[in-house]
């Protein structure tokens, strides 16, 4: 079985040594922040290679235009196309390959 981890969003990131690192968080069922909301806390840390992050960097942009796409269609109230079963459709994408920013 393959390992999933959930995030609320990534808290901060670090770039040390030649690698990149992004702290998600996720919001804490006991801990509140000062206006009384649920503070977010550090879950998980990934640590990647400056390119590694470029190439993903590049995958999220592709994500976000998409889901900026889905997002314009339900506010349109334009049906979003979804499986069989499920609440919508899941949507796959894949970013064209990045040229390499290091040597």
């Amino acid at each position: 079985m393959e390992q999933q981890i959930f995030a609320d969003g990534i808290g901060q990131v670090t770039i040390i040594g030649g690698a990149v690192r992004l702290d998600f968080v996720t919001f804490s069922a006991t801990e509140k922040d000062p206006k009384g909301q649920p503070a977010a806390v550090f879950s998980h840390r990934v640590v990647m290679s400056l390119e590694g992050f470029m190439q993903s960097a590049a995958k999220l942009q592709e994500a976000a235009i998409a889901v900026s796409k889905v997002v314009q269609r339900v506010r349109e109230n334009q049906p979003v196309e979804s499986a069989p079963g499920s609440q919508a459709a899941p949507a796959t994408v894949d970013a064209p390959p990045v040229k390499r920013p290091f040597p």
